[in-house]
């Protein structure tokens, strides 16, 4: 069992120091695409989409922007929208929230 950790360890090493360079660039340049399409219909990537299914909360990386949390729940994101004490709410091409101004 041990080994098998290692291996898996060692495995998940190479593909972080190595990044895209072990993916075919098609693949690299179709997962581009595809989250392109993604994103502009739902407004969320493919990542953010899987992450949101593992936790069972709305997820969107944006919000790392504003050291939030990146998953919310509904009430969380409610809160959230709620402590910006905005008149107009606005959000821009990349899902971030902000006030808008009148």
């Amino acid at each position: 069992m041990r080994i098998i950790r290692l291996v898996l360890c060692m495995v998940s090493m190479l593909f972080a120091i190595a990044g895209c360079g072990i993916v075919p660039t098609w693949v690299s340049i179709t997962h581009f695409l595809g989250d392109a399409v993604l994103t502009h219909e739902t407004g969320k990537s493919s990542g953010e989409h899987g992450l949101s299914a593992i936790t069972g909360k709305d997820c969107q990386l944006i919000r790392l922007i504003d050291f939030k949390d990146i998953c919310m729940s509904s009430i969380e994101y409610e809160s959230y929208l709620l402590s910006l004490n905005c008149d107009i709410y606005t959000w821009n091409i990349f899902g971030r929230v902000s006030c808008k101004k009148i």
